[in-house]
């Protein structure tokens, strides 16, 4: 509720609801408008909600609002590489690997690779 009240320069992020139950949230944010690049994070806390098109769904709302209105030629994120739940939801919404930072994160007492994954506007999006 905080950060929702507080807003932001942009207005790109957005709570995820299911039956007026806040279950997480998710944004477009450091936005390159010159190269007309942006990352792209998203949270589903509320772990009863995982597993059932949730994340998906908010993913490809928040693409379809990046590359539609705001004009992105690319959209993409950071994610741990042992989060394979995760890796596959991007996946099914057209991310691919475009990299990999090895041992760059630690996570649960080791060290884990940073996996970037993009999207371009002319893949995963049709008007």
């Amino acid at each position: 509720d905080r950060e929702a009240a507080s807003g932001g320069r942009d207005g790109a992020a957005f709570a995820i609801e299911v039956d007026s139950v806040f279950i997480g949230q998710c944004a477009l944010f450091a936005e390159d408008a010159v190269a007309r690049v942006c990352e792209l994070g998203i949270t589903i806390g509320d772990k009863r909600f995982w597993g059932q098109g949730y994340g998906r769904e908010a993913i490809g709302l928040l693409v379809a609002y990046g590359f539609r209105h705001r004009n992105l030629h690319r959209i993409w994120l950071r994610v741990h590489a042992n989060n394979e739940r995760a890796i596959r939801s991007y996946r099914a919404c057209g991310f691919v690997e475009e990299g990999r930072l090895r041992q760059h994160v630690w996570s649960n007492g080791r060290r884990d690779d940073l996996v970037i994954m993009g999207l371009l506007r002319q893949e995963g999006w049709q008007e």
